[in-house]
């Protein structure tokens, strides 16, 4: 909750100067306090009443202005807007207010009201505590006071009033200033900004966060067996020797795929490594007349599919391919052709007969 009215309240700080502006009358508020005597090191509290004096009944809409003291004489220490010993209770109590002291500019307290259905009240305000820091006195300068009034038709009106000098505190033999506010001149109330000094961005590269290695060559893949310096000769896969024609020649959709033929004999072809080195196993004839050269392996152990004459042009292939089925087609049909026919002979030959007899 003290969020949302410092929230509020930071609006009004920044809407009310404008307003103020705007034309502004002149209003009868009242500011009032008392004076209050103490001795050096010691913490006095000071009450401060308001009395808004808005006229044909409004109520107290905003109120925004800032209050000033002698920072060398006093040091700001809170606001209360209740005093249980004393029996004061806020008129702004449980309303949109906030009490700011300004760290920039020592000795000034912003503070800042609002509320939707106006305030009614009036009287005790708020009540600030303060140290005495040394001997002398000091007055409180409220200045850039501007607040509205709203009526019952929730139209408001803005009013400013000049700079005014209420109260003070002072130690036992010091004399309160009578019009501080005299040379004073109206200041609508301002938002503090701190100008931030220029940051030099520091470089950072794209990958922030994450530490990239550093390497002068690239990394082996260790899952690739390498041969040089072993030794050894890495093993080719086997390869099945191929007619140079048929790699020219169309492939038909009747023929039978290589990967689909699981029975078919591995022909192993010596790689590199076994021609070079002679091995004390004797070939037998047998092995030497595995495979012919030049022979595919799928027209000698799949009689099936016969081989493919790569010269043989693909229509005339296609056309004897399906000559003995159409041969079969047309015997069916002449075969059929003639039971309708001989059907068909016999019921006439029936009724002929019929008609002789009748």
């Amino acid at each position: 909750m003290k969020r949302l009215f410092a929230a509020l309240i930071a609006l009004v700080l920044l809407v009310l100067p404008f307003a103020a502006s705007q034309a502004a009358e002149t209003g009868e508020l009242l500011i009032a306090s008392e004076t209050v005597t103490g001795a050096v090191g010691e913490v006095i509290k000071v009450n401060f009443f308001l009395y808004p004096n808005l006229p044909d009944g409004r109520k107290l809409d905003t109120l925004s202005g800032s209050m000033h003291f002698d920072p060398e004489f006093l040091t700001f220490g809170a606001i209360n807007q209740v005093d249980e010993e004393n029996n004061l209770t806020s008129l702004m109590k449980g309303k949109a207010s906030n009490f700011q002291y300004n760290e920039i500019t020592k000795g000034e307290v912003r503070f800042g009201f609002i509320d939707a259905y106006g305030v009614e009240a009036e009287g005790f305000w708020f009540q600030a505590e303060f140290r005495i820091e040394k001997e002398g006195a000091t007055d409180f300068v409220f200045n850039g006071i501007s607040y509205t009034g709203l009526d019952s038709n929730y139209k408001t009106i803005s009013f400013v009033i000049d700079p005014v000098s209420v109260g003070g505190v002072y130690t036992e033999g010091q004399q309160i200033p009578e019009d501080g506010a005299a040379d004073v001149t109206f200041a609508p109330l301002e938002p503090v900004i701190e100008t931030p000094a220029p940051v030099t961005p520091t470089p950072r590269p794209s990958n922030s966060g994450q530490t990239v290695p550093v390497v002068s060559a690239l990394p082996t893949f260790s899952a690739q067996p390498s041969s040089a310096g072993t030794g050894l000769v890495t093993p080719q896969p086997p390869q099945t020797p191929m007619q140079p024609a048929l790699s020219a020649a169309p492939h038909t959709e009747e023929a039978t795929p290589q990967a689909e033929v699981t029975n078919e004999p591995v022909v192993e072809v010596p790689t590199e490594a076994a021609t070079a080195a002679p091995s004390d196993d004797p070939i037998t004839p047998a092995e030497q007349t595995a495979l012919p050269i030049g022979e595919d392996p799928q027209s000698t152990e799949n009689p099936q599919n016969p081989p493919v004459d790569p010269t043989e042009p693909e229509g005339q292939r296609e056309t004897e391919e399906e000559g003995p089925n159409m041969v079969l087609v047309i015997g069916v049909i002449v075969g059929i052709v003639a039971v309708i026919g001989l059907g068909a002979l016999a019921i006439v030959l029936v009724l002929k007969r019929r008609n002789t007899e009748d």
